[in-house]
């Protein structure tokens, strides 16, 4: 490639060279800038004419004004803040009264829709009302009446609906449960946990705890365990696979212990941070598939143990060296209530089905002597409400969901 030496010149025809410039077409952007800075230093919101783009420079006096005035914006800030944490306090006072109006144990029925399996043994034995049942079979008519009825057309959404206020309950510092009652194949798992297309209540409770922390001017953490209780002893769900583990060898690693305060722990259990939904819900699954299930004749995939997901809210306030308000919600899908001689269990399946009703009998008994106010309060008679008792005693939330289907075989033990 050739280059030319410094001393080479190319030579232009003077006809491409203009004898004149054309003047130039202002630059609308540079006349706007200049408005912009003529108008800043007439503006009477300004001390002087005078913009100083050094601290440095800034004269003493401007200094202690603008100092006067950022003290008074904290002062002012000091003060929203103030009557912000008292509405705050008045909201919760008034949640936990409405709850309170309400019943701090609430019970709901929803009634299962029928299946193509159940086309056999349809006899249309129910009425629903909108806070009653009515059971009509084998000539006996009796009514049960509950906080509220979801008859077969109610969605997932309208559930959850009568649980979220408890959820902003459990976020202010109360301990809550959730618990799915019912009869094998009623529908209590789907009501819990529901499939893709239709979220049930854990699902659906983990995005809005998420939501509403996230409104929250405190800082709220979450983390989450999830055991079963298996013929009476304790699996941790979300423990590391070990080889050659069995039921019997998992409970020895839990032990539930109580401190004076009455707050109720399980030594050994493992637990989650969760930092976001998608975390949350990943857990929520692993466990799911860890939980014991087997086969009989009314549900193919019955659950054979009481699921319990807890999550362990701690909120720290602006104080970060104070002590952060810890409390519970659990969320509970308990194993079918069943008639031994309906479901053909055997053996093992059997036995297993002898624990659930025991531990439900127990957890129906605490239920009732709270709701009576009793002075002895029998949670000791097994494991189930041993876990719960710091959750099921006062202070508390708790709502029950009973779940029933409208088939005939389903309603002698479904109605007691």
């Amino acid at each position: 490639m050739f280059i030319p030496s410094e001393m080479e010149q190319i030579s232009l025809p003077l006809d491409n060279v203009k004898e004149k410039l054309e003047p130039m077409e202002p630059n609308q952007d540079y006349i706007d800038a200049f408005q912009l800075e003529s108008e800043l230093m007439d503006s009477p919101s300004l001390p002087n004419s005078t913009i100083y783009t050094d601290v440095n420079v800034v004269p003493e006096h401007e200094k202690g004004q603008l100092g006067h005035s950022i003290l008074n914006l904290e002062g002012e800030i000091a003060g929203l803040k103030q009557k912000e944490r008292l509405l705050d306090k008045k909201r919760r006072e008034a949640l936990n009264k409405i709850l309170d109006i309400k019943g701090s144990i609430r019970v709901f029925c929803r009634v299962r829709p029928f299946l193509l399996s159940d086309r056999r043994r349809i006899h249309e034995p129910i009425s629903i009302g909108l806070e009653k049942v009515v059971v009509k079979s084998v000539g006996i008519r009796k009514e049960y009446r509950y906080d509220k009825v979801f008859h077969q057309a109610a969605t997932q959404e309208d559930v959850f609906v009568e649980v979220e206020p408890i959820l902003r309950s459990a976020l202010d510092g109360h301990n809550v449960c959730i618990l799915a009652y019912g009869q094998t194949g009623t529908g209590k798992t789907f009501t819990m946990d529901g499939t893709n297309n239709q979220a049930g209540i854990i699902p659906r409770a983990i995005e809005e705890l998420f939501r509403q922390a996230s409104l929250d001017n405190s800082s709220i953490t979450f983390s989450m365990s999830m055991l079963e209780v298996y013929m009476g002893n304790l699996r941790d769900l979300l423990a590391p696979k070990v080889a050659s583990r069995t039921h019997e060898v998992a409970a020895k690693c839990l032990n539930i212990q109580t401190d004076p305060k009455g707050m109720v722990e399980v030594e050994g259990l493992t637990q989650v941070q969760i930092p976001d939904t998608a975390k949350a819900k990943w857990w929520y699954a692993k466990g799911r598939r860890a939980r014991s299930t087997s086969w009989t004749n009314v549900n193919e995939t019955s659950s054979r143990s009481h699921c319990l997901m807890r999550i362990t809210i701690s909120r720290h306030g602006d104080d970060s060296k104070a002590k952060a308000q810890v409390s519970k919600l659990w969320m509970v899908d308990l194993g079918g209530s069943e008639r031994l001689l309906k479901t053909g269990a055997t053996g093992q399946t059997l036995d297993e089905g002898r624990a659930i009703n025991l531990s439900l009998s127990a957890l129906g008994d605490v239920i009732a002597a709270l709701r009576r106010k009793r002075g002895h309060v029998p949670y000791r008679n097994s494991k189930l409400t041993q876990i719960l008792k710091d959750s099921l005693g006062k202070p508390l939330h708790e709502q029950k969901i009973k779940n029933f289907s409208s088939i005939e075989i389903h309603i002698a033990p479904s109605g007691s």
